[in-house]
């Protein structure tokens, strides 16, 4: 089954509300720019071929990663260089 502009917005703005994102957040997470997503939502246009199929990867993949906990991230304290 072919996926079509009205199926792909409601998986995009599922995939937003799901991860609490605003438009912008959810651009930086897919790789696009705002403007793109709110066309993307707006049913206006959409991705094709392995560009889709990307798109689709990274929120599938956010999907599996939203259900494992998130490990705290690591700081490496750095020194400062001597003048």
């Amino acid at each position: 089954m072919a996926m079509t502009h009205k199926k792909f917005a409601a998986t995009l703005v599922e995939y937003r509300t799901r991860n609490n994102f605003s438009q912008r957040d959810a651009g930086l997470a897919l790789g696009c720019s705002k403007r793109t997503l709110q066309n993307w939502e707006q049913e206006r246009a959409m991705p094709q071929g392995f560009g889709l199929n990307a798109i689709l990867k990274i929120i599938q993949d956010g999907q599996a990663r939203a259900a494992q906990p998130k490990k705290p991230k690591r700081v490496r304290a750095t020194r400062r260089k001597k003048p």
